[in-house]
């Protein structure tokens, strides 16, 4: 990443990680994930890596079983935002470089309020998605998205609320402390779940996200993104949504770069000795600095 880069970041990590509040009196809506569409030789090397596993961040590889579908890859989390990537050659998503991002609210009853200020544009869904735990399905969250968004991009957007009762029906803990929709609360119960995770990881959050996108899928996001009241601008070539905590770089689709490009993210401190780590053909976790990690794709 150039000085000039690194910079802008800092001023935005300074100016709106912390700004919370929607306009027009709607919940703040936050990056909650995302996922990638990766080669099986990049995806391997990733799973493989024991810097990722054992220091970078909590990991695990699972398989999630729905009602409506099931899945398996290997999932990143940090304090309140994680990423999850799949192998192409088993994916429920057919190209490298498909993906997509999910946007979370942090409070109960936060997504219907968006749904209702743009009922026009945004529907919810009644229903929870539920997720497996022990033979059964538990409600895990709701699920929302724009009525009109293109379905062949090969990239999606969607908003969700984690269900009042995951928490208390998925590993419920025994001191009782198993209520709360926050993605906070909800990464720290993946995580408490997990074996072998660092004490203090590397990773904590996602800042920015740079994606490559076609005119149609552009066009839906920066209108998806208008609607949860993100700020807009144009740098250059690049269109720059501004949300809470987060900023999404679209740049132009061309030819094979297609998909989430960059993932940008704050970080404690680095590995000493070893600031760069690549992963199969193009894959590369640098290290920037001033408590800065990128990972390009």
């Amino acid at each position: 990443m150039k000085a000039s880069a690194v910079l802008a970041a800092l001023t935005f990590l300074l100016g709106g990680l912390n700004s919370g509040q929607g306009k027009k009196g709607l919940p703040p809506v936050f990056l909650n994930h995302f996922y990638i569409v990766v080669d099986s030789a990049t995806y391997k090397e990733i799973e493989r890596s024991p810097f990722l596993r054992r220091e970078f961040a909590a990991t695990e590889r699972r398989t999630t079983v729905r009602t409506d579908m099931s899945y398996t890859g290997l999932y990143v989390y940090g304090a309140n935002t994680y990423f999850e990537f799949f192998d192409v050659s088993d994916s429920p998503s057919p190209r490298v470089g498909d993906g997509g991002i999910a946007f979370g609210v942090d409070q109960a009853g936060g997504l219907r309020a968006v749904s209702r200020e743009q009922a026009t544009k945004i529907s919810v869904g009644r229903e929870p998605v539920t997720r497996q735990y022990e033979g059964k399905q538990v409600p895990w969250f709701y699920a929302g998205g724009q009525k009109d968004a293109p379905s062949d991009s090969g990239f999606s957007a969607w908003l969700m609320e984690y269900h009042p009762r995951f928490l208390a029906e998925w590993h419920p803990r025994p001191d009782g402390q198993n209520q709360g929709v926050s993605r906070e609360q909800i990464l720290r119960r993946y995580a408490a779940v997990l074996k072998d995770i660092p004490a203090r990881p590397y990773f904590v959050d996602v800042v920015a996200l740079t994606v490559a996108v076609d005119k149609p899928a552009q066009k839906s996001l920066v209108e998806l993104c208008k609607l949860l009241s993100y700020s807009e601008r144009t740098v250059g070539g690049t269109k720059v949504l501004e949300g809470p905590g987060v900023e999404l770089r679209l740049i132009p689709q061309a030819g094979g770069a297609r998909g989430i490009r960059e993932i940008l993210m704050r970080v404690r401190g680095e590995p000493r000795g070893q600031a760069e780590f690549r992963f199969g053909p193009q894959s590369v976790l640098r290290f920037e600095g001033n408590g800065l990690a990128t990972w390009s794709f």
